[in-house]
């Protein structure tokens, strides 16, 4: 499946779409021959009730799925704000230490910021960490570490660069995390089961004209494919064309590249 991911939106929710339908499509067809307009026609009085519930249940059940896991994207895009601001801070703040530990520092994290956004972010798609950021981010640590607080003439911008390299630490961690978590398959099994109720229940209703019938399921797996994978797009938030991007590291990798010339 992750290999949808890969095509824009709307292209795979057609393929996917197109696939369903024709699927249901089938299997209504089959049920009409099997049982005629006039006995598929009595359950609509008993039935609709029926399937308002389903489809009250299955409503809620979506609104709160989405609700979750767009608020963890978010909050997975706010914390790489605030990692790429943190390291901004501490690549400007630099300027008041020694020019040796100022150097020191800044080529650190430029070395970090260039690893994260060139080679870890490709690797956040298969929940993995590049070895070679990691070590840029450790030696980040040590050296503020070691820092002698009587060769700073400013102990303040000292204390607060302790604070970000100890955001810092949380901003990564939860970075690399949200790349490996993903929702329980449980969950996935109940929102799928749902959603085949939901339109096999009209397999037991009927109109006059069959067609109608015919474009009214379409449109009903049409909804229900695009809903599902709105979900798996956002649960795979490093991955495919939708995916969190480093736009947040740019103005640091401007800086970077600026200075660098």
């Amino acid at each position: 499946m992750k290999i949808l991911l890969q095509f824009p939106f709307m292209v795979s929710i057609i393929i996917i779409s197109v696939i369903s339908i024709a699927f249901f499509h089938t299997i209504q067809k089959i049920v009409r021959k099997k049982i005629p307009h006039e006995l598929l026609i009595e359950n609509h009085a008993v039935g609709g009730f029926l399937y308002n519930a389903v489809c009250v249940i299955y409503a809620v059940l979506i609104a709160f799925v989405v609700f979750v896991i767009w608020g963890n994207m978010e909050e997975t895009n706010s914390k790489i704000e605030k990692e790429a601001n943190n390291l901004l801070s501490l690549y400007y703040d630099a300027s008041v230490y020694p020019d040796s530990l100022k150097l020191e520092i800044q080529s650190t994290i430029r070395d970090y910021v260039k690893r994260v956004t060139n080679e870890e972010w490709k690797s956040l798609s298969d929940g993995n960490q590049d070895a070679d950021a990691m070590k840029s981010f450790i030696k980040l640590n040590r050296i503020y570490l070691s820092v002698n607080p009587n060769l700073v003439p400013n102990i303040e911008v000292l204390s607060q660069a302790m604070k970000n390299i100890h955001e810092l630490r949380e901003f990564r961690r939860h970075r690399i995390l949200s790349s490996k978590n993903s929702m329980p398959d449980i969950l996935w099994i109940v929102l799928i089961l749902s959603s085949l109720i939901l339109v096999a229940f009209t397999f037991f209703f009927s109109t006059k004209n069959i067609w109608h019938q015919y474009v009214m399921t379409a449109f009903l797996v049409f909804v229900c494919v695009l809903v599902l994978y709105l979900i798996f797009v956002l649960d795979h938030p490093f991955v495919g064309q939708n995916a969190i991007t480093p736009d947040a590291f740019q103005p640091l990798m401007d800086i970077i590249t600026r200075s660098g010339k």
